[in-house]
């Protein structure tokens, strides 16, 4: 056997074995270790300051006009000790009288009632109906959602607002649920 031959074997041997030692390191996991303590368990802390959970329920009526105008009875007033975050979500329900050959137009929103009356200032909606339509009550219904950012503890009152831009049929606020949550920072 020449010299080459023999180097060639060695390698061989090598390869195995070096692909053996790395099948058993990647499946031995080798001796246990020794378990650590546990420390003792600290004191409670105190109670996070919580969420605040208002609602409302109006099966009053409001008629909408040309002038900004918050639905009676749809307003739910928190005091909150701390800045935070309000998420206000509601469903109303209009009852437009609508009369053929009269197009209606409105705009829908949530608004805090210290702040202008303007729908169109947050998240809104706007519906219509058309002129064409025949005769008769329409109920459209309309989910709204708004977050209001304060920087201070307060009373704070949120309600829903509307106008009608649009045409002379009634149209009025006919049932809202509101809902709000205030989430401190």
């Amino acid at each position: 056997m020449g010299m080459g031959q023999v180097a060639l074997i060695l390698g061989v041997v090598a390869l195995v074995l070096g692909g053996s030692a790395v099948g058993i390191a990647l499946t031995h996991t080798g001796p246990a270790g020794v378990a650590g303590g546990n420390g003792l368990p600290g004191a409670q802390g105190p109670p996070g300051p919580g969420a605040v959970v208002k609602q409302s329920f109006n099966g009053g009526t409001t008629t909408l006009t040309s002038t900004c105008g918050f639905y009676a009875g749809s307003n739910i007033s928190f005091a909150v000790s701390s800045p935070g975050t309000f998420v206000i979500t509601s469903s109303v329900l209009l009852l437009i009288q609508h009369t053929l050959g009269n197009f209606t137009f409105y705009t829908l929103s949530l608004a805090n009632v210290s702040a202008t009356c303007n729908p169109s200032l947050n998240n809104f909606v706007e519906g219509s109906l058309s002129d064409a339509l025949p005769s008769g009550n329409y109920g459209p219904a309309y989910s709204l959602v708004q977050s209001f950012q304060v920087g201070a503890a307060g009373t704070y009152t949120f309600g829903i607002i509307g106008e009608q831009t649009g045409g002379t049929d009634v149209t009025d606020f006919y049932y809202a649920s509101v809902a709000g949550v205030f989430y401190p920072s």
